[in-house]
Protein backbone atom coordinates (compact mmCIF):
# COMPACT_ATOMS: atom_id res chain seq x y z
CA UNK A 1 0.00 0.00 0.00
CA UNK A 2 1.44 2.96 -0.84
CA UNK A 3 1.73 5.59 1.79
CA UNK A 4 -1.43 7.99 -0.19
CA UNK A 5 -1.43 12.00 0.48
CA UNK A 6 -0.17 13.82 3.47
CA UNK A 7 -2.49 13.35 6.25
CA UNK A 8 -2.71 16.32 8.02
CA UNK A 9 -5.29 19.46 7.50
CA UNK A 10 -4.77 23.20 7.65
CA UNK A 11 -5.30 23.38 11.38
CA UNK A 12 -2.74 21.10 12.27
CA UNK A 13 -0.22 22.34 10.08
CA UNK A 14 -0.63 25.93 11.61
CA UNK A 15 -0.29 24.56 14.94
CA UNK A 16 2.96 22.48 14.47
CA UNK A 17 4.21 25.99 12.73
CA UNK A 18 3.52 27.91 15.79
CA UNK A 19 5.75 24.92 17.63
CA UNK A 20 8.81 26.30 16.44
CA UNK A 21 12.09 24.31 15.36
CA UNK A 22 13.79 22.81 19.33
CA UNK A 23 16.01 20.79 17.21
CA UNK A 24 14.85 17.73 19.85
CA UNK A 25 13.17 14.84 19.26
CA UNK A 26 11.87 12.29 21.27
CA UNK A 27 11.73 8.24 20.83
CA UNK A 28 9.73 6.33 22.95
CA UNK A 29 10.56 2.15 23.15
CA UNK A 30 7.41 0.22 24.65
CA UNK A 31 9.14 -2.51 25.93
CA UNK A 32 8.23 -5.54 27.10
CA UNK A 33 8.40 -4.39 31.05
CA UNK A 34 8.66 -0.32 30.54
CA UNK A 35 8.60 2.38 28.28
CA UNK A 36 11.57 4.30 27.64
CA UNK A 37 12.04 7.92 26.17
CA UNK A 38 15.41 9.26 24.91
CA UNK A 39 15.39 12.85 24.00
CA UNK A 40 18.08 13.72 20.84
CA UNK A 41 19.38 16.81 19.62
CA UNK A 42 19.79 17.41 15.84
CA UNK A 43 23.05 15.23 15.74
CA UNK A 44 21.67 12.58 17.98
CA UNK A 45 23.14 13.60 21.39
CA UNK A 46 20.85 12.58 24.07
CA UNK A 47 19.75 14.98 26.10
CA UNK A 48 17.90 13.19 28.81
CA UNK A 49 16.14 9.77 29.41
CA UNK A 50 13.60 8.44 31.67
CA UNK A 51 12.07 4.88 32.18
CA UNK A 52 8.89 4.03 33.66
CA UNK A 53 7.29 0.37 34.07
CA UNK A 54 4.05 -1.40 33.71
CA UNK A 55 2.92 -5.23 34.64
CA UNK A 56 2.16 -8.15 32.23
CA UNK A 57 -1.01 -9.79 33.88
CA UNK A 58 -0.58 -13.74 33.51
CA UNK A 59 -4.26 -15.06 34.86
CA UNK A 60 -3.84 -18.40 33.32
CA UNK A 61 -0.55 -20.43 32.23
CA UNK A 62 0.76 -19.49 29.27
CA UNK A 63 -1.17 -16.01 29.42
CA UNK A 64 0.95 -12.45 29.29
CA UNK A 65 -1.28 -9.66 28.88
CA UNK A 66 -0.61 -5.74 29.44
CA UNK A 67 -3.49 -3.04 29.47
CA UNK A 68 -3.72 0.26 27.50
CA UNK A 69 -4.26 2.31 30.71
CA UNK A 70 -0.86 1.16 31.91
CA UNK A 71 1.19 2.04 28.80
CA UNK A 72 -0.37 5.27 28.60
CA UNK A 73 0.24 6.21 32.08
CA UNK A 74 3.84 5.21 31.89
CA UNK A 75 4.41 7.41 28.17
CA UNK A 76 3.05 10.52 30.12
CA UNK A 77 5.24 10.02 33.26
CA UNK A 78 8.22 9.35 30.82
CA UNK A 79 7.27 12.72 28.61
CA UNK A 80 6.58 15.10 31.26
CA UNK A 81 10.09 13.79 32.68
CA UNK A 82 11.95 14.42 29.48
CA UNK A 83 10.46 17.41 28.31
CA UNK A 84 7.91 19.58 30.89
CA UNK A 85 7.10 21.99 28.19
CA UNK A 86 5.98 19.14 26.00
CA UNK A 87 7.77 21.08 22.94
CA UNK A 88 9.56 18.56 20.55
CA UNK A 89 9.85 18.99 16.78
CA UNK A 90 8.77 15.60 16.40
CA UNK A 91 7.86 12.53 18.34
CA UNK A 92 8.15 8.50 17.01
CA UNK A 93 7.24 4.70 18.92
CA UNK A 94 8.75 1.53 18.50
CA UNK A 95 7.61 -1.22 20.36
CA UNK A 96 7.43 -5.19 21.40
CA UNK A 97 5.87 -7.01 18.88
CA UNK A 98 4.23 -9.27 18.03
CA UNK A 99 1.41 -8.39 20.16
CA UNK A 100 -2.05 -7.77 19.36
CA UNK A 101 -4.61 -5.28 20.93
CA UNK A 102 -7.97 -4.41 19.59
CA UNK A 103 -9.58 -0.66 20.06
CA UNK A 104 -12.87 0.55 19.40
CA UNK A 105 -13.36 3.71 17.65
CA UNK A 106 -13.30 6.04 20.70
CA UNK A 107 -9.26 4.76 21.45
CA UNK A 108 -10.57 2.68 24.29
CA UNK A 109 -9.07 -1.09 24.30
CA UNK A 110 -11.38 -3.49 24.16
CA UNK A 111 -9.63 -5.83 25.78
CA UNK A 112 -6.17 -6.40 27.00
CA UNK A 113 -3.07 -6.41 25.20
CA UNK A 114 -2.09 -10.29 23.81
CA UNK A 115 1.75 -9.45 23.79
CA UNK A 116 4.80 -11.80 22.10
CA UNK A 117 5.04 -13.77 25.38
CA UNK A 118 1.72 -15.12 25.21
CA UNK A 119 1.70 -18.50 23.68
CA UNK A 120 -2.15 -19.39 24.42
CA UNK A 121 -3.17 -20.05 20.44
CA UNK A 122 -0.51 -23.07 19.96
CA UNK A 123 -3.54 -24.84 18.99
CA UNK A 124 -4.63 -22.01 16.79
CA UNK A 125 -1.20 -22.64 15.27
CA UNK A 126 -1.52 -25.81 14.51
CA UNK A 127 -4.73 -25.58 13.20
CA UNK A 128 -3.43 -22.62 10.92
CA UNK A 129 -0.44 -24.61 9.82
CA UNK A 130 -2.86 -27.62 8.91
CA UNK A 131 -5.33 -25.48 7.09
CA UNK A 132 -2.93 -23.31 5.04
CA UNK A 133 0.42 -25.05 4.55
CA UNK A 134 2.82 -23.38 3.10
CA UNK A 135 2.75 -19.63 4.57
CA UNK A 136 4.70 -17.60 2.55
CA UNK A 137 2.29 -18.82 -0.27
CA UNK A 138 -0.12 -17.17 2.11
CA UNK A 139 1.57 -13.72 3.15
CA UNK A 140 4.56 -13.58 0.63
CA UNK A 141 7.65 -14.52 3.48
CA UNK A 142 8.75 -17.00 6.04
CA UNK A 143 6.53 -16.71 9.42
CA UNK A 144 6.58 -19.94 11.74
CA UNK A 145 3.03 -20.92 12.24
CA UNK A 146 3.85 -20.29 15.73
CA UNK A 147 1.39 -18.96 18.78
CA UNK A 148 3.68 -15.91 19.44
CA UNK A 149 2.99 -14.46 15.80
CA UNK A 150 0.01 -12.58 14.87
CA UNK A 151 -2.02 -14.87 12.73
CA UNK A 152 -2.43 -17.38 15.88
CA UNK A 153 -3.59 -14.87 18.06
CA UNK A 154 -6.62 -13.43 15.32
CA UNK A 155 -7.75 -16.89 15.46
CA UNK A 156 -7.80 -17.15 18.98
CA UNK A 157 -9.54 -13.56 19.28
CA UNK A 158 -11.93 -14.44 16.77
CA UNK A 159 -13.45 -17.57 18.27
CA UNK A 160 -13.55 -15.64 21.71
CA UNK A 161 -14.57 -12.35 20.61
CA UNK A 162 -13.17 -8.90 19.67
CA UNK A 163 -16.49 -7.02 21.08
CA UNK A 164 -16.89 -3.39 19.56
CA UNK A 165 -13.60 -3.54 18.40
CA UNK A 166 -12.86 -0.80 15.34
CA UNK A 167 -8.77 -1.26 14.95
CA UNK A 168 -6.46 -4.32 15.49
CA UNK A 169 -3.20 -2.80 16.67
CA UNK A 170 0.56 -3.00 17.93
CA UNK A 171 1.48 -1.77 20.93
CA UNK A 172 2.82 1.47 19.37
CA UNK A 173 0.05 2.22 17.19
CA UNK A 174 -2.26 2.24 20.02
CA UNK A 175 -0.11 4.55 22.05
CA UNK A 176 0.06 6.91 18.12
CA UNK A 177 -4.27 6.23 17.95
CA UNK A 178 -4.17 7.76 21.39
CA UNK A 179 -2.23 10.92 20.42
CA UNK A 180 -3.77 11.77 16.95
CA UNK A 181 -6.89 10.03 16.48
CA UNK A 182 -5.22 8.47 13.08
CA UNK A 183 -4.79 4.34 13.09
CA UNK A 184 -1.91 3.30 11.09
CA UNK A 185 0.44 0.60 11.21
CA UNK A 186 4.06 -0.59 9.33
CA UNK A 187 3.81 -3.51 7.09
CA UNK A 188 6.28 -5.70 9.10
CA UNK A 189 4.88 -5.12 12.07
CA UNK A 190 1.61 -6.37 10.51
CA UNK A 191 2.95 -9.34 9.14
CA UNK A 192 1.44 -12.03 8.94
CA UNK A 193 -1.95 -9.87 8.95
CA UNK A 194 -0.80 -8.67 5.55
CA UNK A 195 1.66 -9.52 3.00
CA UNK A 196 5.29 -7.65 3.42
CA UNK A 197 5.86 -7.70 -0.38
CA UNK A 198 3.21 -5.77 -0.97
CA UNK A 199 1.17 -4.53 2.35
CA UNK A 200 -2.35 -6.26 1.08
CA UNK A 201 -4.34 -7.58 3.83
CA UNK A 202 -4.22 -11.59 4.03
CA UNK A 203 -8.07 -11.79 3.38
CA UNK A 204 -8.29 -15.53 3.55
CA UNK A 205 -6.55 -15.32 7.02
CA UNK A 206 -9.32 -13.15 8.12
CA UNK A 207 -12.36 -14.64 6.74
CA UNK A 208 -11.24 -18.18 8.12
CA UNK A 209 -11.18 -16.66 11.92
CA UNK A 210 -14.02 -14.36 11.14
CA UNK A 211 -13.02 -11.01 11.83
CA UNK A 212 -13.36 -8.05 9.52
CA UNK A 213 -10.50 -7.27 7.48
CA UNK A 214 -11.52 -3.56 7.89
CA UNK A 215 -9.96 -3.95 11.59
CA UNK A 216 -6.55 -3.65 9.99
CA UNK A 217 -5.38 0.20 9.77
CA UNK A 218 -3.60 1.57 6.81
CA UNK A 219 -0.13 0.17 6.42
CA UNK A 220 2.51 3.20 6.38
CA UNK A 221 6.11 3.81 5.82
CA UNK A 222 7.38 4.09 9.55
CA UNK A 223 9.24 7.69 8.90
CA UNK A 224 6.45 9.32 7.75
CA UNK A 225 4.27 11.09 10.04
CA UNK A 226 1.37 9.93 10.64
CA UNK A 227 -0.89 12.82 12.21
CA UNK A 228 -0.26 16.08 14.60
CA UNK A 229 -0.76 15.46 18.35
CA UNK A 230 -4.43 16.30 18.74
CA UNK A 231 -6.39 18.00 22.17
CA UNK A 232 -7.10 14.75 23.31
CA UNK A 233 -3.34 13.18 22.95
CA UNK A 234 -2.01 16.31 24.53
CA UNK A 235 -4.07 16.08 27.38
CA UNK A 236 -3.01 12.69 28.54
CA UNK A 237 0.78 12.44 26.97
CA UNK A 238 1.79 16.20 27.94
CA UNK A 239 2.91 16.89 24.55
CA UNK A 240 1.82 20.17 22.86
CA UNK A 241 -1.00 19.95 20.11
CA UNK A 242 0.30 19.63 16.25
CA UNK A 243 3.30 17.50 17.07
CA UNK A 244 3.97 15.74 14.65
CA UNK A 245 3.96 11.94 15.18
CA UNK A 246 5.83 9.07 13.18
CA UNK A 247 4.04 5.71 12.51
CA UNK A 248 6.83 3.79 14.13
CA UNK A 249 8.42 0.77 13.70
CA UNK A 250 8.91 -2.56 16.03
CA UNK A 251 11.43 -2.81 18.09
CA UNK A 252 13.65 -4.76 16.71
CA UNK A 253 13.70 -2.89 13.48
CA UNK A 254 14.19 0.43 15.18
CA UNK A 255 17.14 -0.77 17.35
CA UNK A 256 18.67 -2.34 13.33
CA UNK A 257 17.91 1.06 12.40
CA UNK A 258 20.04 2.75 15.23
CA UNK A 259 22.91 0.85 14.81
CA UNK A 260 23.73 1.33 10.73
CA UNK A 261 21.95 -1.58 9.32
CA UNK A 262 19.61 -0.28 7.12
CA UNK A 263 22.99 2.12 5.79
CA UNK A 264 25.14 -0.99 5.02
CA UNK A 265 25.66 -4.72 5.39
CA UNK A 266 26.23 -5.47 8.64
CA UNK A 267 25.55 -7.95 11.36
CA UNK A 268 24.11 -7.28 14.74
CA UNK A 269 23.10 -8.87 17.91
CA UNK A 270 20.45 -6.51 19.91
CA UNK A 271 20.14 -7.46 23.27
CA UNK A 272 17.48 -7.68 25.69
CA UNK A 273 15.41 -9.99 27.43
CA UNK A 274 15.56 -12.04 24.06
CA UNK A 275 17.68 -10.86 21.66
CA UNK A 276 17.70 -9.67 17.97
CA UNK A 277 20.42 -11.05 15.88
CA UNK A 278 21.10 -11.14 12.49
CA UNK A 279 22.54 -9.43 9.43
CA UNK A 280 21.43 -7.10 6.38
CA UNK A 281 22.60 -7.56 2.67
CA UNK A 282 20.87 -7.09 -0.86
CA UNK A 283 22.41 -10.44 -2.07
CA UNK A 284 22.05 -13.22 0.62
CA UNK A 285 19.11 -15.55 -0.21
CA UNK A 286 16.87 -15.77 2.46
CA UNK A 287 17.35 -18.77 5.01
CA UNK A 288 14.34 -20.93 5.93
CA UNK A 289 15.10 -20.88 9.98
CA UNK A 290 15.05 -16.99 9.94
CA UNK A 291 12.73 -13.89 9.25
CA UNK A 292 13.47 -11.87 5.99
CA UNK A 293 12.57 -8.02 6.09
CA UNK A 294 12.17 -7.50 1.79
CA UNK A 295 13.09 -4.20 0.59
CA UNK A 296 9.34 -3.43 0.83
CA UNK A 297 9.51 -2.90 4.40
CA UNK A 298 12.80 -1.47 5.18
CA UNK A 299 15.74 0.36 3.10
CA UNK A 300 18.30 -2.83 3.12
CA UNK A 301 16.76 -6.45 3.12
CA UNK A 302 17.34 -7.91 6.41
CA UNK A 303 17.55 -11.91 7.59
CA UNK A 304 17.17 -11.69 11.41
CA UNK A 305 16.02 -14.00 14.10
CA UNK A 306 14.21 -13.22 18.01
CA UNK A 307 15.85 -15.58 20.43
CA UNK A 308 13.33 -16.21 23.17
CA UNK A 309 15.94 -16.22 26.20
CA UNK A 310 18.80 -14.11 26.54
CA UNK A 311 18.80 -11.89 29.30
CA UNK A 312 15.53 -13.57 30.99
CA UNK A 313 18.48 -16.98 31.11
CA UNK A 314 20.36 -14.55 33.73
CA UNK A 315 17.62 -13.65 35.57
CA UNK A 316 16.05 -17.15 35.61
CA UNK A 317 20.03 -17.68 37.33
CA UNK A 318 20.41 -14.75 39.67
CA UNK A 319 17.05 -15.82 41.23
CA UNK A 320 18.05 -19.01 41.82
CA UNK A 321 21.15 -17.47 43.77
CA UNK A 322 18.84 -14.72 45.34
CA UNK A 323 21.20 -12.25 43.86
CA UNK A 324 21.27 -9.78 40.91
CA UNK A 325 22.18 -10.34 37.26
CA UNK A 326 24.42 -8.05 37.40
CA UNK A 327 26.33 -9.76 40.20
CA UNK A 328 26.23 -13.06 38.15
CA UNK A 329 27.97 -10.84 35.37
CA UNK A 330 30.92 -10.01 37.82
CA UNK A 331 30.75 -12.98 39.08
CA UNK A 332 31.09 -15.22 35.51
CA UNK A 333 34.44 -13.51 35.46
CA UNK A 334 36.21 -15.06 38.21
CA UNK A 335 35.03 -19.18 36.55
CA UNK A 336 37.33 -21.84 36.53
CA UNK A 337 37.11 -22.94 32.52
CA UNK A 338 38.42 -26.40 33.60
CA UNK A 339 34.77 -26.79 35.44
CA UNK A 340 32.62 -24.86 33.17
CA UNK A 341 29.76 -26.44 31.80
CA UNK A 342 28.26 -25.61 28.10
CA UNK A 343 24.59 -24.61 28.21
CA UNK A 344 22.11 -24.26 25.96
CA UNK A 345 19.50 -21.87 26.45
CA UNK A 346 16.41 -23.17 25.46
CA UNK A 347 14.41 -22.54 29.12
CA UNK A 348 11.33 -21.68 27.84
CA UNK A 349 11.40 -23.19 24.62
CA UNK A 350 13.29 -21.49 21.61
CA UNK A 351 12.13 -19.03 18.29
CA UNK A 352 14.80 -18.60 16.41
CA UNK A 353 16.09 -21.09 15.16
CA UNK A 354 14.85 -23.73 15.69
CA UNK A 355 10.87 -22.53 16.24
CA UNK A 356 9.96 -25.01 19.15
CA UNK A 357 8.05 -24.34 21.76
CA UNK A 358 8.76 -28.04 22.98
CA UNK A 359 12.16 -27.86 23.72
CA UNK A 360 13.90 -27.32 27.49
CA UNK A 361 17.43 -25.87 28.36
CA UNK A 362 20.71 -28.39 29.23
CA UNK A 363 23.46 -28.20 30.77
CA UNK A 364 26.64 -30.60 29.78
CA UNK A 365 30.08 -31.33 31.70
CA UNK A 366 29.11 -30.31 35.18
CA UNK A 367 31.28 -31.32 37.72
CA UNK A 368 31.95 -31.44 41.89
CA UNK A 369 33.96 -28.12 41.35
CA UNK A 370 31.35 -26.54 39.47
CA UNK A 371 29.96 -23.44 41.04
CA UNK A 372 27.76 -20.43 40.72
CA UNK A 373 30.64 -18.53 38.77
CA UNK A 374 30.95 -21.23 36.78
CA UNK A 375 27.20 -21.44 35.96
CA UNK A 376 26.87 -18.01 35.37
CA UNK A 377 30.24 -18.14 32.61
CA UNK A 378 28.17 -21.18 31.16
CA UNK A 379 24.88 -19.06 31.09
CA UNK A 380 26.59 -15.90 29.72
CA UNK A 381 28.44 -18.27 26.92
CA UNK A 382 25.70 -20.32 25.38
CA UNK A 383 23.38 -17.14 25.39
CA UNK A 384 26.28 -16.16 23.04
CA UNK A 385 26.65 -19.33 21.05
CA UNK A 386 22.93 -19.02 20.34
CA UNK A 387 23.74 -15.58 18.93
CA UNK A 388 26.64 -16.93 16.57
CA UNK A 389 23.46 -19.75 15.61
CA UNK A 390 21.57 -17.75 14.33
CA UNK A 391 24.37 -14.95 12.49
CA UNK A 392 25.97 -18.16 11.25
CA UNK A 393 22.29 -18.80 9.17
CA UNK A 394 22.27 -15.10 8.15
CA UNK A 395 25.38 -15.24 6.45
CA UNK A 396 27.87 -13.65 8.92
CA UNK A 397 31.91 -14.46 7.96
CA UNK A 398 34.33 -12.58 9.54
CA UNK A 399 33.37 -9.66 9.55
CA UNK A 400 32.73 -7.29 12.83
CA UNK A 401 29.63 -7.86 14.59
CA UNK A 402 27.45 -4.18 16.24
CA UNK A 403 26.33 -5.09 19.77
CA UNK A 404 23.88 -3.10 21.76
CA UNK A 405 22.22 -3.19 24.41
CA UNK A 406 20.94 -2.09 28.31
CA UNK A 407 23.71 -4.79 29.11
CA UNK A 408 26.09 -4.46 26.21
CA UNK A 409 28.65 -3.24 27.54
CA UNK A 410 29.27 -5.32 30.80
CA UNK A 411 32.64 -7.08 30.85
CA UNK A 412 31.23 -10.59 31.61
CA UNK A 413 29.15 -10.13 28.26
CA UNK A 414 31.75 -8.59 26.19
CA UNK A 415 34.09 -11.62 27.34
CA UNK A 416 31.38 -13.97 26.28
CA UNK A 417 30.90 -12.71 22.83
CA UNK A 418 34.19 -12.27 21.99
CA UNK A 419 35.40 -16.02 22.89
CA UNK A 420 32.25 -17.62 21.53
CA UNK A 421 32.22 -15.44 18.09
CA UNK A 422 35.93 -15.07 17.57
CA UNK A 423 35.28 -11.68 15.42
CA UNK A 424 35.87 -8.30 16.32
CA UNK A 425 32.72 -7.00 18.32
CA UNK A 426 31.43 -3.07 18.02
CA UNK A 427 29.68 -1.85 20.93
CA UNK A 428 27.37 1.12 20.56
CA UNK A 429 27.53 2.70 23.52
CA UNK A 430 23.75 4.31 23.98
CA UNK A 431 22.13 1.64 26.23
CA UNK A 432 18.49 1.86 24.85
CA UNK A 433 19.13 1.72 20.86
CA UNK A 434 15.34 0.64 20.49
CA UNK A 435 14.64 4.80 21.68
CA UNK A 436 17.50 5.73 19.93
CA UNK A 437 15.87 4.63 16.34
CA UNK A 438 12.71 5.54 17.53
CA UNK A 439 14.07 9.23 17.88
CA UNK A 440 15.57 8.92 14.56
CA UNK A 441 12.19 7.73 12.93
CA UNK A 442 11.07 11.21 14.66
CA UNK A 443 13.64 13.00 12.77
CA UNK A 444 12.81 11.70 9.58
CA UNK A 445 9.11 12.21 10.21
CA UNK A 446 9.73 16.42 11.15
CA UNK A 447 11.13 16.79 7.51
CA UNK A 448 14.75 17.56 8.51
CA UNK A 449 16.58 14.17 7.99
CA UNK A 450 16.24 11.63 5.38
CA UNK A 451 15.91 7.62 6.35
CA UNK A 452 18.89 6.77 4.08
CA UNK A 453 21.70 8.33 6.00
CA UNK A 454 19.81 8.91 9.68
CA UNK A 455 21.71 6.90 11.48
CA UNK A 456 25.18 7.95 10.46
CA UNK A 457 23.83 11.35 10.88
CA UNK A 458 22.83 10.67 14.43
CA UNK A 459 24.89 7.86 15.47
CA UNK A 460 26.29 7.84 19.14
CA UNK A 461 29.58 6.32 20.57
CA UNK A 462 31.21 3.12 19.32
CA UNK A 463 34.01 1.04 21.16
CA UNK A 464 35.85 -1.93 18.97
CA UNK A 465 36.92 -5.16 20.52
CA UNK A 466 39.20 -7.35 19.70
CA UNK A 467 38.69 -10.99 20.91
CA UNK A 468 42.40 -12.63 22.59
CA UNK A 469 44.49 -15.19 19.93
CA UNK A 470 43.61 -18.10 22.21
CA UNK A 471 39.58 -17.29 21.86
CA UNK A 472 39.89 -16.59 17.96
CA UNK A 473 41.17 -20.12 18.02
CA UNK A 474 39.13 -21.77 20.15
CA UNK A 475 35.85 -19.94 18.89
CA UNK A 476 35.29 -22.11 16.06
CA UNK A 477 35.59 -25.18 18.69
CA UNK A 478 33.13 -24.51 20.97
CA UNK A 479 30.53 -23.54 18.87
CA UNK A 480 30.79 -26.97 16.94
CA UNK A 481 30.44 -28.58 20.22
CA UNK A 482 27.35 -26.14 20.65
CA UNK A 483 25.91 -27.26 17.46
CA UNK A 484 26.04 -30.97 18.79
CA UNK A 485 24.60 -30.28 22.22
CA UNK A 486 21.44 -28.53 19.85
CA UNK A 487 21.22 -31.20 18.13
CA UNK A 488 20.84 -33.83 20.99
CA UNK A 489 18.60 -31.41 22.47
CA UNK A 490 16.17 -31.14 19.67
CA UNK A 491 16.19 -34.75 19.71
CA UNK A 492 15.64 -35.27 23.37
CA UNK A 493 18.68 -36.70 24.22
Amino acid sequence: MDPGPWPWAGPAREAFGALGVTGRYLGLDLGTSSVKGLLVGRDGRPLGRAQQAYPTHRPHPGWAQQNLADWLAAVGAVVRDLVPDGIVDAVAVAGHTPSLITIDDRRRATGPAITWQDTRAGAEADELARHFGDERTLIGATLPWNAAYLPAKLLWLGRHGIGDARWLLQPKDAINLALTGVAGTDIWGSKGLCRVDDGRVVSALFEYCDVPAVTLPPRLRPWQPLGPVDEHGAAWSGLRPGTPVAVGWTDALAGMLSVGAFEESRAFVLTGTSDIVGRSDADRPPDAHLLHIPLRCAPLPVQYGPTQTSGAALLWLAELFGTSPGDMISTSMHADEAHTPRFVPYLDGERAPVWRTDVQASFAGLSARTGRAELARAVLRGVALSNRHVLHLAGHGDEPVHVGGASALARGWVRARLETFGVEIVLHEEPNLTASGAAMLAAVASGRHDIGTVSTAMSGPVSAHRPEPQDRRLADARYAQYQRDVAAVLAGG
